[in-house]
């Protein structure tokens, strides 16, 4: 069962701390969507969990590994990482080769099988011999994904990965996702409240600290929290509020779909 433990930790780059006694715990097949403005603190935390950034106060442990031990190998084997910017990631001019990468380096059995297996389910196995820079901006997205696929992480984190799609091909890409990464813990960093909707937990960064910890029913409709954030309120929350200071009373609510709903039952 994957699991990450982060135990008050803090780090500065020189001035100030970046992060500031963060602690948090999550394990099994969890959505997680770590939320923050820029500036947050939130991708420096996910470069702590996967030892990209050096520790040096508090501790992380990933399935029970602690970054401080110096096993930085086995704990980068249970965790995939999808950067905003594809084209930083790719590694090969032949796709099947980039997708190969991962498993190479941590000398995994069945290269060639777990190649083709990841190219088919991110439906790229027919592009497997083109050069990466000559994919389109969601295929791309899809490779990134196929590499780290291949590798058979417990532990995908993506920050602000789906920035460059338009809201369908974001959906598609949450759903690929959910759907492959069924049985393994998802970390979405992102500084938008609607793309933190889909998370069954959402962790609001603000100033390196977590200001709060919750469903996305409980922080993701508290307009004040959002706002002392630097966060803009999904957009049926936003609605609800300015409804309701045209006299409007509508029941607490987080989606449009909700939104629909409450408006064609108002009475």
């Amino acid at each position: 069962m994957p699991s990450i433990s982060v135990e008050n930790i803090s780090f500065s780059y020189g001035r100030g701390d970046v992060i500031s006694s963060v602690s948090f715990c999550a394990e099994g097949a969890a959505r997680i969507a770590l939320l923050g403005s820029n500036g947050s603190g939130k991708s420096t935390l996910i470069k702590l969990i996967d030892g990209l950034l050096p520790l040096k106060r508090g501790d992380i442990k990933v399935n029970g590994c602690s970054v401080k031990d110096g096993d930085i190998r086995r704990i980068r084997e249970k965790i995939g990482i999808v950067f905003q910017d594809p084209d930083s990631q790719f590694v090969s001019p032949v796709l099947e080769e980039d997708t190969a990468f991962g498993p190479e380096n941590y000398d995994l059995p069945d290269i060639a099988e777990r190649v083709r297996k990841s190219l088919e389910l991110t439906g790229l196995y027919e592009a497997r011999k083109r050069m990466p820079q000559t994919l389109s901006g969601g295929e791309k997205e899809r490779a990134q994904l196929a590499g780290i696929l291949a590798s058979e992480p417990e532990i995908i984190m993506l920050d602000e990965s789906f920035t460059m799609l338009d809201e369908e091909g974001r959906k598609e890409m949450r759903t690929l996702v959910d759907t492959i990464w069924k049985d393994s813990m998802v970390i979405t960093i992102t500084h938008s409240a609607d793309e933190a909707i889909s998370a069954d937990r959402v962790i609001l960064l603000s100033g390196g600290r977590i200001i709060a910890d919750g469903t996305p029913e409980t922080v993701l409709t508290d307009y004040k929290l959002l706002e002392e954030a630097g966060i803009k309120a999904p957009l049926a929350v936003r609605l609800r509020k300015a409804l309701e200071e045209r006299g409007f009373k509508l029941p607490p609510l987080l989606t449009a779909e909700e939104l629909k709903e409450a408006i064609w039952n108002y009475h």
